[in-house]
């Protein structure tokens, strides 16, 4: 029995560096913090934001917020506007399907008109119509770019925890310099070569 916790102790010494290393971990002061993505693309799902702020990453939620508040913006004017002319449109319609001949015409007409704005008094129903497609399909256009942006965030959230613990070594340099062979001051060769030297250290 001795013998079996011994084995387990030594196999348990022996795996633990292995598992610590295998973890998505960022060592801070002799402190290991995991980080899961996971965690991150769930955090981001439930509130836009907050899988950056699970990141760290607090100068990304002014863009987030203020993308999201942006085409709020553009939804809800495009969606005012669609609102206004698809109410003219079909005040206007129903004005158009009025009897000429009923001697109720003009009262059933400034009845109808009194609900529509001057501004379309004179506008053609065929303008009022155009405009009236045109802002829905914009008004459904940024709800479709909303809808992108939301799953945007979540992948952007999830990259970045995949990324937290990425280390960039401090020997890692880079240089470029300059390069000459066959010009010195001693020989002078017919066709000298003069060019970039990059060199990388990792």
């Amino acid at each position: 029995m001795r013998s079996y916790a011994a084995a387990a102790l030594l196999m348990s010494a022996m795996l633990l560096p292995q598992a610590v290393r295998g973890q998505n971990v960022r060592a801070a002061d002799s402190v290991v913090v995991t980080h899961s993505p996971a965690r991150a693309a769930l955090y981001s799902t439930l509130l836009p934001g907050l899988g950056q702020a699970y990141n760290r990453s607090y100068w990304k939620l002014p863009l987030v917020y203020g993308g999201f508040a942006a085409f709020g913006y553009f939804i809800q004017s495009n969606n005012f506007r669609y609102n206004l002319y698809r109410d003219a449109y079909t005040i206007k319609y129903a004005v158009a399907q009025l009897k000429t001949d009923d001697p109720e015409y003009e009262t059933k007409k400034a009845a109808l008109e009194q609900n529509l704005y001057s501004m379309f008094l004179n506008v053609p129903m065929d303008r009022l119509q155009y405009y009236k497609n045109s802002y829905r399909r914009d008004r459904d256009f940024f709800i479709i770019m909303t809808i992108l942006f939301y799953g945007i965030t979540i992948i952007d959230a999830t990259v970045d925890a995949h990324l937290f613990t990425y280390d960039v070594s401090n020997d890692l340099s880079f240089r470029l310099q300059p390069y000459a062979e066959g010009c010195n001051a001693f020989s002078m060769q017919s066709n000298p070569h003069v060019g970039l030297n990059l060199s990388i250290t990792f």
